[in-house]
């Protein structure tokens, strides 16, 4: 007779710190530092109950990430325990030094007074390379930041509080600088902290506020510069862009001015949104001495983009453009793909559109967004000779109005590559308008069989 099997569960011992721990132990320290490097804040600081060596080695974490996330914000002194941790990670580390630190507490608290204290300690008594800081307040940097000779990256979200460059700036690894929100106390604090930093790749500054005081001027001519983005609306910031090796640029905002006799040769992508305020315009508009001055300068900024892969031009640069015609006279973009452009639905924006479309011979994108403004009623006879490889266009907010529908017949009528044409109309039109722009759909669709037509 075979014995009888046990149903007993056979008694595993259950997986305890006793158990971990050996195994932990003969971790390399450098495994164990690149474990811990990867891992949110708070688990970070669980693993100090994983063996007596982890007890005290999450402190020498090189790369912290401090985020609103980690902690409940609706327990009871929470924010106080939260700032108290970020105390002991800042003061009390004990590897080789913080390297990379990003403190984003935007949803919850008021930690904007003890950061100041984080930036000062972190730039004094570490290589820090990286420094990310976005807290729920206005800050005021320490000049010890401005000193830190080992950064290379460096933003701070400043909430408009008031920032006062030192005389003497030594940011001289710094190689990618986001200011956003910033209001320089001195007309002069901008420029010297950009000339210091001679070896940026990277340059933003959003929300830049002016002052009605004194006019800022800007002069961007940082050799080694490859990534541009300023967003501003003041009237009082003038920007003077002469650096000629940049690959992406973004401007949004007034004022801006291209140094004479200076191209771009690496360009990939432009977005352009010089736009004006609407009460001056309409004013400046009767007299028309403005509005060519502003017609002539934005002639000259798109010309100079003419080695751009990507372009956008928003509806005021549209505006400026459609003041000059029939005397425009643009560059060949030779190299541009893709084109993004907004217009108001008459026949001056329309042929702005197409006389740059006609200049981009290899252009293959193309999206296109209406906005109803003003001079609805211009009717001139649309650009009728085009060399084009256009094989997608997608037109945005479509109004159907007789520019709009004409426009899309003469592109489709004349890009014989073309292979998808997308329409998003606005909700507002009526249900003959919509029944008549049908039939004109399926009169494209019969241009080709093989083009693809969406309407939503």
């Amino acid at each position: 007779m075979m014995p009888r099997r046990s149903a007993r569960r056979a008694n595993f011992p259950s997986p305890t710190i006793q158990m971990i721990e050996p195994t932990t132990i003969i971790l390399p320290i450098e495994i164990i530092c690149t474990i811990i490097s990867l891992l949110p804040a708070c688990d970070v600081a669980r693993c100090s109950i994983l063996s007596k060596q982890w007890k005290r080695i999450w402190l020498s974490n090189v790369n912290w990430k401090l985020t609103s996330s980690d902690y409940p914000s609706s327990r009871l002194g929470a924010e106080q325990q939260y700032l108290e941790f970020i105390n002991d990670v800042v003061v009390f580390h004990t590897g080789p030094g913080i390297r990379k630190m990003l403190i984003n507490l935007t949803n919850h608290g008021a930690f904007h007074r003890s950061v100041v204290f984080w930036m000062d300690y972190l730039a004094s008594h570490y290589p820090i390379n990286e420094l990310d800081i976005d807290v729920n307040g206005p800050v005021v940097p320490p000049a010890s930041l401005f000193s830190c000779t080992t950064l290379v990256s460096l933003r701070l979200v400043l909430h408009d509080a008031r920032l006062i460059i030192p005389t003497e700036v030594h940011l001289n690894s710094l190689k990618e600088l986001c200011l956003e929100h910033p209001r320089f106390a001195e007309s002069g604090d901008a420029q010297r902290l950009i000339n210091s930093c001679r070896i940026l790749n990277k340059l933003e500054f959003k929300g830049c506020a002016g002052n009605p005081f004194y006019d800022l001027h800007l002069e961007i001519n940082l050799p080694e510069l490859k990534v541009f983005n300023f967003q501003s609306s003041s009237d009082y910031i003038y920007v003077h862009v002469a650096a000629m090796n940049l690959e992406i640029f973004t401007f949004k905002g007034r004022n801006l001015i291209i140094s004479e006799g200076v191209e771009f040769p690496f360009l990939k992508e432009v977005n352009l949104d010089e736009y004006e305020l609407w009460i001056q315009y309409r004013i400046f508009n009767r007299r028309r001495v403005p509005t060519e001055q502003s017609a002539s300068k934005m002639h000259k900024t798109v010309s100079s983009f003419k080695m751009a892969k990507k372009l956008f031009l928003s509806q005021w640069c549209t505006e400026h453009l459609s003041n000059i015609q029939p005397e425009i006279n643009l560059p060949n973009f030779e190299i541009l793909t893709s084109l993004s452009i907004e217009f108001w639905p008459n026949d001056y924006h329309a042929n702005v559109m197409l006389y740059i479309i006609n200049c981009s011979p290899n252009l293959q994108q193309l999206y296109a967004r209406t906005y109803m403004k003003t001079r609805t009623d211009v009717t001139e006879p649309l650009y009728d000779y085009f060399h084009l490889q256009l094989k997608y266009i997608e037109m945005d907010s479509f109004s159907c109005s007789n520019v709009e529908m004409r426009l899309v017949e003469r592109l489709a009528g004349c890009c014989l590559q073309l292979r998808r044409l997308n329409i998003n109309l606005i909700s507002e039109i009526e249900q003959p308008i919509r029944r008549n722009f049908r039939r004109v759909v399926r009169s494209i669709k019969k241009l080709s069989p093989t083009l693809i037509v969406s309407v939503c």
